[in-house]
């Protein structure tokens, strides 16, 4: 089981995939593409917008991976809401 990923910063897909299992997920379901265009995300541009998608379902979210970005709450948040889905069984 691994995540599919277009770069190597390990930290910050290690903090994803943890929070992936404490959401009940398992992480070899989801894939996190960088968007190779910068990304309208409200407002703001941004170079560092990456794509995480269920393998499983085909849902997917945008998140700007910007410094001091919250990007990794919100990802909480959307699994949390069922975004995503909900977990399968374990």
């Amino acid at each position: 089981m691994h995540l599919h990923f277009a770069t190597k910063s390990g930290h910050l897909w290690n903090s994803l995939a943890e929070t992936l299992r404490l959401n009940g997920f398992d992480p070899g379901e989801f894939e996190i593409r960088h968007e190779a265009e910068a990304a309208v995300l409200g407002d703001a541009m941004s170079d560092s917008v990456f794509r995480l998608r269920r393998l499983s379902t085909g849902n997917e979210q945008l998140y700007s991976v910007a410094p001091g970005s919250p990007w990794l709450f919100s990802a909480h948040a959307d699994l949390a809401a069922g975004r995503f889905g909900v977990p399968q069984a374990q």
